[in-house]
């Protein structure tokens, strides 16, 4: 997801789960003429994705990356049941791709900011259980029409990531974590415990924590239980439908890893103080062209992307894009992270300052990728509800849900407007977009943590839950049906 450059950043059981070992086969939607065929592979063609028949695809997407724990029994902490009923919700909405994790990584000790359980505990060490969760994403994907970006790993500590491959190869040394959410934390909402709501209690700084992620680039050992990791999912046979994922056109991509960093410059340029100097020593460059390789040689007939945002500027954008096995180019857009909104302001010229930037950011991406000749998708962005009318000295929640959306539905239309203008030009650009986070039946009023300590927001368990959520009834989702109408009718003119 995404992380604050300034400062440190400051489930519910709305649906029954299968008790564990009792798991029945369940499919949803309505499979057909839409459902996805093993060997309906997306290939890249100039600026357009198309599929094998050579139509032209349009991403339609969400960021759903829990669905691996979702869809796992009961005993591992899964909620099959509200899975199942929000793949149903995004496939009535239209929705035609999914980003989520295919990798999590454990810790000795438990952490409260967590993916737990995770899917690999130990190095080389798999959670039977939570790779069946994946197992079940995938084909209930394929039934209803829609693809996945597999993402491997990731540099920030919600799923442990790049830190704790290194941190296993330096003998589980400990990690000292930036700000990251603690459901038992108080302030606690009333009523028994377990409810949330919490706050963040760790303390490190994010450069010093990027930089230790980072090691992974340089560290042999810990490149070495990567690519192991790579290998297991590549070769993973899903025990649902019986596809091999390397050989499976429900995987669109696969991704290296959720918003790897660069190494940290000591200036940050820009009127941001986004932007890092070029750095053609940065070790994160020949780590992206050795890792998209090693999985091109894989898996051929899939896709491969980096998961990098943008911020840092046109220089690094085009360096880790560059490399002839990253097939497609991302960006992320984060307006409250970055500095440029403040989610409790409720002016106009605050939500116009976040269409401003919004603006820019997707025009110049769009050049950028024009210029190396690689389509571009938007598959972060996001904005917190109007969370001024949340009043926290009374005690409420800031990220409760009963605040309404006027701002966040404003900037979704604009900035889904944005990169449909641009798949829509002559010279093309993006190719779809994918809002973070889907939290759909979940809500923070109420939520309790499971024997996991989870609550399964669509925000990871590092960040208030609820912060950044589209529910099941948030109008966002008929921002998103209305730009699937949209393309569909500008494709069949």
């Amino acid at each position: 997801m995404k992380l604050f450059i300034f400062t440190p950043i400051l489930l519910a059981l709305g649906v029954c789960s299968v008790s564990a070992g009792s798991w029945h086969h369940r499919p949803g939607g309505k499979p057909g003429s839409s459902s996805i065929q093993a060997d309906d592979f997306i290939k890249v063609d100039g600026m357009r994705l198309k599929d094998s028949s050579g139509n032209i695809q349009y991403l339609t997407g969400i960021n759903y990356w829990a669905c691996l724990n979702l869809a796992a029994d009961a005993d591992q902490g899964g909620q099959y049941y509200r899975f199942i009923t929000e793949l149903d919700q995004l496939q009535a909405v239209g929705i035609n791709h999914l980003r989520i994790m295919a990798g999590s990584e454990g810790n000795p000790t438990h952490q409260p900011f967590r993916m737990y359980p995770a899917m690999q505990p130990s190095p080389g060490e798999y959670n039977e259980k939570i790779f069946v969760g994946l197992d079940r994403c995938l084909a209930e994907m394929a039934r209803r029409g829609m693809r996945a970006t597999m993402t491997l790993n990731d540099q920030w500590q919600w799923s442990g990531g790049f830190a704790q491959y290194v941190s296993w190869t330096h003998g589980n040394e400990k990690l000292e974590y930036p700000p990251s959410w603690n459901l038992s934390a108080p302030p606690q909402r009333p009523g028994p415990p377990g409810r949330g709501w919490g706050n963040y209690t760790t303390t490190g700084d994010w450069n010093n924590y990027t930089t230790y992620g980072n090691q992974i680039y340089t560290d042999a050992p810990a490149e070495t239980l990567f690519k192991a990791h790579i290998d297991k999912v590549l070769n993973r046979k899903n025990t649902v439908n019986g596809r091999v994922y390397k050989d499976d056109a429900t995987v669109m991509s696969w991704q290296l890893a959720n918003e790897p960093q660069p190494q940290v410059p000591k200036v940050f340029l820009g009127p941001y103080g986004l932007q890092l100097p070029p750095n053609p020593n940065d070790p994160l460059l020949p780590w992206i062209d050795r890792i998209s390789t090693y999985i091109k040689q894989r898996a051929p007939k899939q896709l491969i992307t980096v998961g990098f945002e943008g911020k840092q500027g046109e220089w690094y954008w085009k360096k880790v894009h560059e490399p002839k096995n990253v097939d497609y180019t991302t960006t992320h857009c984060w307006v409250q992270n970055w500095g440029v909104y403040d989610m409790n302001n409720a002016s106009a010229a605050n939500l116009q300052a976040a269409k401003d930037f919004a603006t820019e950011f997707i025009t110049n991406s769009s050049r950028w990728a024009n210029e190396i000749g690689k389509p571009v998708f938007l598959e972060e962005f996001g904005m917190a509800r109007d969370n001024w009318e949340n009043d926290v000295s009374k005690g409420e929640y800031q990220y409760a849900s009963t605040a309404t959306t006027t701002h966040k539905d404003n900037y979704y239309k604009h900035i889904i407007g944005l990169a449909m203008d641009s798949f829509k030009s002559q010279s093309g650009g993006y190719v779809g977009t994918c809002p973070w986070a889907y939290g759909g039946n979940y809500r923070p009023e109420t939520q309790h943590e499971n024997k996991f300590g989870e609550v399964w927001a669509g925000d990871p368990p590092h960040e208030a839950p609820g912060w950044y959520d589209v529910y099941d009834t948030d109008e966002a989702l008929n921002i998103v049906a209305e730009q699937k109408k949209e393309i569909d009718s500008f494709l069949s003119k």
